[in-house]
Parts: C-alpha cells; structure tokens; sequence
C-alpha cells in the first residue's frame, strides 16, 4: 500500500498546519470569545470550498485527519484543543467534509473544571480531535 504522503511532503505538510494552528491560537488570544464563536458557526471560509471528486475528498481526509492526529500529540506551546478544532473544521470545510466542532467541559477528581473542544464526523461519529473520556466530563454544545 503507498502511503499518502512521503516523509519530505509530510514534514512541509506539518509545518504549515502548525502555522495555521499558531494563527488561530492568537486568533482566539485576540477575538472576544462570541465573535469567536460566530465565526465558527458562521464558516465564512466555505466560500473558497473546493469540489473534489469523492475519491480525491476521501485521499484528503485521510490526510488531514493524519494532520490533526500528529498535531495533537505533539501539540506545544501556543496551540489548544480549540485551536486544533478550528484548523481542521476550517481545513476539512474546504476539502468538503461534514464535521462537527464540540464544546465541553472536564471536571478533575480536585474539583478544577477544565474546558475542552473536539472535532468529529457527523456520519460515522470518529473523531478528528480527541473528545471528552466518557464519563469525565460533559459535552455543552455543538455546531
């Protein structure tokens, strides 16, 4: 089986994504939380979606999801649960792919709640992004 992208490709393909994921890290620093929120509802970048065949749509699929999976277990400094949920929604809305961004809350044995957002697939349900553990925490909202 080829793999989807060689390691050369791979390693570029990491380091924009880490690009795009600093940038909507300040984003969310900058923007008050609702203006946020409305452009997540909103999607104005679904303008610029592009139509793809569905055998192409899948390939990029299995591309950003292995994207988002690396990101978020090598996730550093300046990057979130949320800023890795909004670059994939933003990405996998412009390949035209369904996904839902969820929005949460953890609450550790100390009594410390932790907010936390995840990305999934409406269809199948897999996650994108790592959710909430089932019984750790509760789902708020979605969109």
């Amino acid at each position: 089986m080829m793999p989807l992208l060689r390691w050369p490709t791979r390693l570029f393909a990491y380091g924009l994504f880490c690009l795009l994921d600093h940038c909507i890290w300040l984003l969310i620093q900058l923007l008050p939380g609702p203006r946020l929120i409305g452009l997540a509802r909103r999607r104005p970048w679904t303008r610029w979606q592009l139509q793809l065949a569905p055998a192409r749509q899948q390939l990029w699929r299995g591309r950003m999801a292995w994207l988002l999976r690396t990101r978020c277990r090598r996730a550093g400094w300046a990057s979130t649960c949320l800023s890795r949920s909004l670059s994939g929604r933003l990405l996998l809305d412009l390949i035209g792919v369904a996904n839902e961004l969820h929005l949460g809350m953890s609450k550790f044995s100390d009594g410390r709640k932790v907010p936390h957002a995840w990305l999934r697939d409406p269809q199948s349900g897999r996650l994108y992004t790592p959710g909430l553990t089932p019984g750790a925490g509760a789902p708020l909202t979605q969109f």
